[in-house]
């Protein structure tokens, strides 16, 4: 016969009857009564592997050799433990990437070489070297080079696998205050990044920017944001408006590592898991932020374990393989397309030189040095693994491009900087009253009140 809570003694009737039949302690807790709880399906263990996530392209749970709950035994060269392999594996990301087209894989090559040399040379630049042996205009350097900048040199691979292999005509891309890499994924060219570097009008935001807030809006580059973690809302609303208009179009947002612990990027994971938005949150862990290890902030073993908990897949790779990063990326790009929603890919690399300014660092030399919160021994190590250099031998051995034709391309490149340099020294300089210019309309400028001492120059 079916129980139902009319069958059921509740507990003062039952006190009640104890005390009649003469009990002199009683103890009554009562539960409603449900129905039989359905049989719940075994639970399913997340994957786990031991050493650096690579190994396994789905890890959600991982143990690793020095993260979560390393905050106090952390030693400084400790990144070693992560060193990807010194050439390609022979896996399934090697095999995917030899089925992309050659040119495109050209393409990739010739835009990682690009953003090398862009920032190499703007870093010799603000050192007061002569960039790349240059003649002429270029080696004059005239003033024009303001602020250090912040360099991504050595963590080239990821942005240009993400930017020119798995992104389309279209998608959105939101970058730090270092975004260089993101924008020479996207195709962005020397003089107008150059341009912009030296505060010039022919710069890609005519001066008004300069290297932190550069924004290449017709490659679908949607700005720089010097905010930390600031900018994943903004690719965010981009993915928004592309699942409301059917679209097909996604967007990828580049953060550091520290940048995990800021409240724009724990709320917009929240949001955009909730409303399944295409969107990509792609951490480069360098394991130091500005200059502390990472180790001491992050309680789990990997970064993109933070999102596991509001259910956003997180996927480590190898960030100085482009084949690592195109197979793992791929896959979340195809996720994104089908609205299936937002995934984290967390790419463990290594960053050259300081967080901002070039402490460390001389004009002509590669990497900085001497640095307090790492050792020569672990940057030596990381130069060793050159994801440049990786993907060039990479090429060779697939029979795609020999080291005579990648050599080729990066001197060309590399004449193609001090030609942009050279343009950007002849361009006029952005004045003070450039920034007041269209506020209110294409043709009229706002009163450059806010510029004391300063002479207002009409507009023409």
């Amino acid at each position: 016969m079916k129980v139902s809570e009319r069958n059921v003694l509740d507990r003062r009737s039952f006190i009640k009857g104890m005390l009649a039949a003469g009990a002199t302690v009683t103890v009554a807790a009562c539960a409603p009564v449900a129905a039989p709880a359905p049989t719940a399906a075994a639970p399913v263990g997340s994957p786990t592997v031991t050493g650096p996530a690579w190994i396994h392209p789905k890890s959600l749970v991982r143990a690793a050799p020095g993260y979560g709950g390393a905050l106090m035994t952390w030693k400084y060269g400790d990144t070693v433990k992560w060193l990807p392999p010194a050439k390609y594996l022979e896996n399934d990301a090697s095999a995917a990437l030899a089925k992309v087209p050659k040119d495109q894989l050209i393409l990739t090559f010739e835009r990682m070489c690009r953003s090398r040399v862009f920032e190499t040379t703007m870093k010799d630049c603000s050192l007061g070297g002569y960039p790349l042996g240059a003649t002429g205009t270029a080696q004059k350097l005239a003033p024009g080079v303001y602020g250090g900048g912040h360099m991504r040199v050595g963590q080239e691979a990821e942005a240009c696998a993400m930017g020119t292999l798995v992104m389309k005509p279209g998608d959105y891309v939101t970058g730090t205050h270092a975004a260089h890499h993101d924008m020479a994924g996207r195709g962005a060219d020397a003089k107008r990044m150059t341009a912009e570097f030296f505060m010039r009008k022919t710069g890609a935001n005519k001066g008004y920017g300069g290297t932190m807030h550069l924004c290449f809006v017709d490659l679908g580059f949607l700005g720089a944001n010097p905010v930390v973690g600031a900018n994943p809302p903004l690719a965010a609303g981009a993915a928004w408006s592309a699942k409301v208009r059917r679209s097909g179009q996604i967007a990828v947002t580049y953060i550091g590592d520290g940048a995990n612990n800021s409240r724009h990027w724990f709320n917009t994971v929240r949001s955009s898991t909730n409303y399944k938005l295409p969107v990509i949150f792609v951490t480069e862990n360098n394991f130091t932020g500005m200059g502390n290890p990472i180790a001491s902030l992050a309680p789990s073993p990997y970064l993109a374990d933070y999102g596991v908990g509001l259910g956003l897949p997180g996927v480590v790779a190898d960030g100085n393989s482009v084949a690592d990063v195109y197979f793992k990326g791929k896959e979340l790009g195809d996720r994104a397309r089908a609205l299936e929603g937002p995934s984290h890919l967390e790419v463990m690399t290594w960053r050259w030189y300081d967080h901002s300014g070039f402490a460390g660092a001389k004009a002509g030399v590669d990497a900085a040095w001497g640095l307090p919160y790492r050792t020569d021994d672990e940057v030596r190590a990381w130069l060793s693994r050159d994801p440049i250099v990786l993907f060039a031998d990479w090429l060779a051995l697939k029979g795609i491009a020999t080291k005579a034709e990648t050599d080729a391309i990066m001197a060309r490149i590399k004449t193609e900087q001090v030609e942009a340099i050279e343009f950007a020294l002849a361009s006029p300089l952005t004045t003070p009253e450039d920034g007041c210019a269209n506020m209110w309309t294409l043709t009229e400028r706002v009163p450059a009140t806010q510029f004391f001492e300063h002479v207002v120059v009409a507009p023409k």
